[in-house]
């Protein structure tokens, strides 16, 4: 008997062992979350029985939040909802894609930050709906293949956004 708990004390050992070590070892539960500082959505673990050791995820805003909200009007009036936008409209300068409205997000789950949307990084202006989030495309972005691939571009060669500012959301719909 004794032997038997001492096998199964090793194995609990080892099963948390593997899931420090390889995360993506560790079973569901799983959770997508969009990451405020590039509007990418990443996977998490969640602490479960087998990996008690995970840490909890970020209060990000789940992936499919707002996802249904088709045009900016309606991301506008929507509670919970925040809409994001390319900063190319506030330099002046040519979009890529040739839009400025980048599209619906959800907002944080842990509820919204005091202050002024002005003064609010990545994080706190995800927590507001009555905030808007601005991005800029990095300068490689425009570039066919760029090498070595810069983190901000997935294997996909889709350019990701970085957070640029936070600015208070438009009383009306910008084009």
């Amino acid at each position: 008997m004794r032997r038997l708990r001492l096998s199964a004390l090793l194995l609990t050992a080892w099963l948390v062992a593997a899931c420090a070590e390889e995360p993506f070892r560790c079973p569901e539960p799983r959770v997508s979350l969009r990451n405020p500082n590039t509007l990418v959505c990443e996977q998490f673990h969640v602490p479960s029985a087998a990996c008690p050791d995970e840490s909890d995820p970020p209060t990000w805003a789940t992936c499919n939040a707002c996802a249904q909200i088709a045009t900016q009007s309606d991301c506008l009036a929507a509670t919970g909802c925040r809409a994001t936008y390319d900063s190319c409209y506030l330099f002046d300068e040519p979009c890529l894609g040739g839009r400025v409205y980048v599209g619906c997000v959800g907002v944080d789950r842990a509820g919204p930050v005091a202050g002024a949307c002005e003064d609010l990084d990545a994080d706190g202006c995800s927590s507001r709906d009555d905030c808007a989030g601005w991005f800029q495309h990095h300068p490689t972005c425009n570039q066919e293949t760029p090498e070595p691939r810069p983190f901000y571009q997935p294997q996909n060669g889709t350019c990701v956004l970085v957070f640029w500012g936070c600015l208070a959301e438009p009383s009306s719909p910008i084009t």
